[in-house]
């Protein structure tokens, strides 16, 4: 399975919501479609960790609750505390976390309303290429693969690191610097298959790469650029 790396355009109300809860950047990633991510169906893996973990940690949090709020919160679910503690109302948890996601996002975006980009295989040597160094650095273009802020704070849900995101003057400030006319010409010098290879640059690369990488580049600039115009933050992961 190779490993990709995937950006997806959002608006800053919509990143105001990821940031608020970080389990909804999931499905801006889960397939092509990149349905909004309210309303798309949450998947399997997920609808599976809130059926096994739900009752137990939701039990937990009605125990401290004052017993009236405690009865009116188990008679909207239709589950006891105490069963809930044993296991029982995963359905009934997942259900209501579906009605409240479609709630609160509002009508969905017309059809072809996310702008997404995927580097495939090319976005670590993209990255090497911008910096010179195989991990995201201080310098502002070390930041445009690798970098941005972590939603949620732990390995994420692909298992590759949290999902990321620029704010959009970030997307500004690094989108004027992807579309320097001397950057082009710096990043081809530095590709050097041998000494990626040797810093473990990920997939492995032969000089004939070389295009592939800044193909790379230009949809990444381009990407940036778009994203800038448009006032909108970035969203990314490696999937």
């Amino acid at each position: 399975m190779s490993l990709n790396a995937t950006f997806v355009q959002v608006d800053e109300a919509e990143l105001a919501r990821l940031q608020a809860d970080p389990s909804l950047v999931e499905t801006l990633f889960e397939d092509e479609s990149l349905a909004p991510p309210a309303l798309t169906p949450l998947t399997k893996a997920m609808q599976d960790r809130v059926r096994a973990a739900g009752p137990g940690l939701l039990a937990d949090a009605l125990s401290r609750f004052d017993p009236a709020i405690r009865q009116e919160l188990e008679a909207r679910l239709g589950q006891t505390t105490s069963a809930l503690a044993a296991g029982a109302g995963g359905d009934d948890i997942l259900k209501l976390m579906v009605e409240r996601r479609v709630r609160s996002t509002g009508p969905a975006p017309s059809a072809g309303a996310r702008t997404v980009l995927s580097l495939d295989k090319a976005w670590h040597g993209v990255h090497y290429v911008l910096c010179g160094e195989a991990e995201p650095g201080a310098a502002l273009l070390s930041q445009a693969v690798l970098g941005g802020v972590a939603l949620g704070d732990d390995d994420g849900f692909s298992g590759y690191g949290p999902p990321r995101y620029f704010t959009a003057a970030q997307v500004a400030e690094l989108g004027e610097a992807l579309s320097r006319p001397e950057l082009e010409s710096e990043a081809t010098s530095r590709f050097d298959a041998v000494r990626m290879c040797q810093l473990s640059i990920y997939p492995g690369w032969q000089p004939s790469d070389v295009e592939c990488v800044m193909d790379g580049l230009r949809r990444l600039r381009d990407f940036y650029s778009d994203a800038a115009g448009k006032g909108r933050a970035i969203v990314t992961c490696l999937v």
